[in-house]
């Protein structure tokens, strides 16, 4: 049975900087994989490299400033197997190769091959606020996908763990989350 594991994949630009972006991977028994849409900056990087690196991280304001485009510090060290970068600050991570690719005109999958695999902090649990941030980043990226009632909806039951349960780091990421699609939202009123 295939499960999502909600990552942060480094990939290695053409001019050498690192690319981050929040990408879902698809866990299929033993296999990893990567299923990017089409165009997509990071799927041109491990197209290219054939590598990258799945962070596992448990700071949702990564996740928040990707999706938001927002600028934030976010320190790097250098893989050890593969030429790239990986997020200092990770929980772990899984250096990979691309082993195989199944294409698709528009959401092609990367078979990753882990070629190295670390531990660097521990895991303290799981977070119903952090769920909820990366729930909210996923309906921000599908705006003007579905429907905003259906958005609103879902915002209004993702409060609940943020008002229970979030920390600074999860307030800061829920709020710069929600600005963003409030004001996608209010343009969209403004247009009609």
């Amino acid at each position: 049975m295939t499960y999502v594991r909600e990552t942060i994949v480094t990939t290695k630009n053409i001019d050498g900087t690192t690319k981050v972006s929040p990408l879902g991977i698809y866990i299929d028994n033993t296999k990893l994989k990567i299923r990017p849409f089409k165009p997509s900056a990071s799927l041109d990087n491990i197209l290219r490299n054939r590598s990258g690196v799945i962070n596992y991280i448990d700071d949702v304001r990564i996740f928040a400033a990707c999706i938001t485009k927002t600028n934030i510090n976010i320190e790097f060290e250098l893989a050890k197997k593969i030429d790239c970068s990986r997020i200092k600050n990770a929980i772990s991570h899984t250096e990979f190769i691309v082993d195989e690719i199944e294409n698709d005109s528009d959401r092609p999958t990367i078979i990753c091959k882990p070629v190295n695999e670390e531990m660097h902090n521990f895991y303290y649990g799981l977070n119903r606020a952090k769920s909820s941030v990366i729930e909210l980043c996923i309906l921000a990226s599908r705006l003007g996908i579905i429907e905003n009632s259906k958005i609103k909806n879902e915002i209004k039951y993702l409060e609940i763990a943020i008002e229970k349960t979030a920390g600074e780091a999860e307030i800061e990421a829920w709020n710069c989350v929600l600005k963003y699609i409030n004001n996608y939202m209010n343009k969209v009123d403004k247009d009609a």
